[in-house]
């Protein structure tokens, strides 16, 4: 990943986060006339982020080629796997 995809990665995960942390410490806001714009800002942020990690693991060589596709199937199914995955591999020069 470059700067910018690491950058972005940090920012997406921290930005979802804190929209948890807030929704859940401030019950007054948990209004669909406020959750709905919120959440779709989530889901865009969210999407941008899987892109650059499906990205990321189709660039990247493995010592195992099957290890690609296992990356692929594991985030697919868990989303919390890619961030596993960005620590074990992400933030590391190809």
């Amino acid at each position: 990943m470059n700067f910018f995809e690491k950058l972005y990665s940090m920012s997406a995960i921290i930005f979802e986060i804190g929209l948890v942390v807030f929704f859940l410490l401030q019950p007054q806001y948990q209004r669909l006339s406020i959750l709905l714009p919120a959440i779709s800002v989530g889901l865009i942020v969210n999407i941008i982020l899987l892109f650059l990690i499906f990205r990321d693991v189709l660039q990247r060589s493995f010592a195992n080629p099957k290890a690609k596709y296992f990356w692929l199937a594991v985030i697919l199914l868990f989303w919390p796997a890619g961030l596993v995955y960005l620590l074990r591999h992400g933030f590391k020069p190809r």
